[in-house]
């Protein structure tokens, strides 16, 4: 293999087998804690108490992931050109999540082995040295990953649901549902379809359903809910160089992200007009110029809130330069100055402040975007000594 261009090509296969054998045996007990929640009088004195904080559980058992994985290794003309390919396959059973207990319970969740779970990806690298001349080179290289999950089986129940949105009358209501064959990060809830003459905000419907008309309907019913995003990217993409020219060194890193969706929890909760009759700030979107939605209509969580979160941020640019001045190379192997800046420029038609959004919003939640504070823009620079 080495008489020709390549200068090195390797396979590789894996498969392993583990659990996670320091969750289970805790967790399965019974808890109490005190606080506040087990204060309680004694004659005329209050006494601390203990109350459970979780719910036993003496079936748990430990997750099990099992995953193969394949991969070639390649490099040609000295490796001036290198990278991978690998596919894997990883499979957890016996997955642990947090499920409502009937009531009345001591506590509302309880920790089970509720399903199995599948992800599988490829992920691609390639390296290349551009230019390797007297006084300038230049490195380049890409990666691309391409990964999706599926949740293969939830035992006992027929679905889970995550994801509660926050705002005024949004009590009880969730944004995503965790069900066999769909992703986790799956946004289920009504389609949204336009406006009535009054303002009144329209959704899709299924014909003959109460208070269904042409198919659209002011009041969707648990029947008109349906998949409507996914809060998973189709592939991502990073692009790295390293540019050196004389005592001149360049590097950025670009990344990329294609076909994710995100919930603007923060656009549903302050694009209500509603909230300027109570004197609360709302956005410039709600104005009438820009939206028809009546000024009675409640917040209602549907597609509309659903947007395509693709984006391209210039994650990093750093510039440097090697000082060739005696009285700091004198004691010092090096001396560098450098100026970095960090998220500098950010393309995306996400109408929030960033795309790349986390709220803890319930069981495996994703891409829901509540008040979250954008990534700063940062600038640094410094003199860099190496003895």
């Amino acid at each position: 293999m080495r008489s020709g261009p390549f200068s090195d090509l390797r396979v590789r296969a894996g498969w392993g087998l583990q659990g996670n054998p320091g969750i289970a045996p805790y967790s399965s007990l019974l808890l109490l804690a005190g606080g506040t929640g087990g204060t309680y009088p004694w004659g005329d004195q209050p006494h601390t108490g203990v109350t459970p904080t979780q719910n036993t559980n003496p079936d748990l058992k430990w997750e099990q992931t099992a995953q193969y994985n394949v991969a070639l290794d390649f490099g040609l003309w000295n490796n001036r050109l290198a990278g991978s390919v690998e596919y894997y396959v990883k499979n957890t059973s016996d997955l642990l999540l947090s499920v409502a207990v009937p009531q009345p319970a001591v506590v509302d969740t309880v920790l089970e082995n509720v399903g199995k779970l599948r992800n599988h990806g490829v992920e691609f690298s390639l390296d290349a040295v551009a230019v390797s001349r007297p006084g300038l080179s230049w490195r380049t290289g890409v990666v691309f990953a391409a990964e999706r999950n599926k949740v293969i089986d939830l035992g006992t129940h027929t679905f889970l649901t995550s994801g509660g949105v926050s705002g005024q009358g949004q009590s009880g209501q969730v944004s995503q549902r965790i069900a066999p064959d769909l992703p986790l990060g799956t946004f289920y809830g009504p389609i949204f379809v336009g406006w009535d003459a009054q303002g009144k905000q329209l959704f899709q419907c299924s014909s003959g359903a109460a208070g269904c008309v042409n198919g659209q309907t002011a009041s969707p019913s648990a029947s008109d809910y349906t998949v409507i995003g996914n809060a998973n990217p189709d592939f991502t993409v990073g692009l790295h160089n390293d540019v050196t020219w004389r005592n001149f060194d360049l590097s950025f890193l670009i990344r990329a992200a294609v076909g994710q969706d995100v919930f603007n929890n923060t656009a549903l909760v302050y694009s209500t007009k509603g909230n300027a009759l109570q004197g609360k700030n709302f956005l410039r979107s709600a104005l009438p110029s820009n939206d028809p939605t009546g000024l009675h209509e409640p917040a209602i969580y549907s597609s509309r809130w659903i947007e395509d979160g693709s984006f391209v941020r210039l994650q990093n640019v750093t510039l440097e330069y090697t000082l060739d001045l005696p009285i700091l190379t004198r004691s010092a192997r090096s001396a560098r100055v450098y100026v970095s800046a960090d998220n500098l420029v950010l393309l995306t038609g996400y109408s929030g402040l960033d795309p790349e959004v986390y709220a803890n919003s319930g069981l495996a939640s994703r891409g829901i975007d509540y008040l979250s504070y954008p990534r700063p823009r940062t600038f640094t620079g410094g003199l860099r000594l190496v003895f």
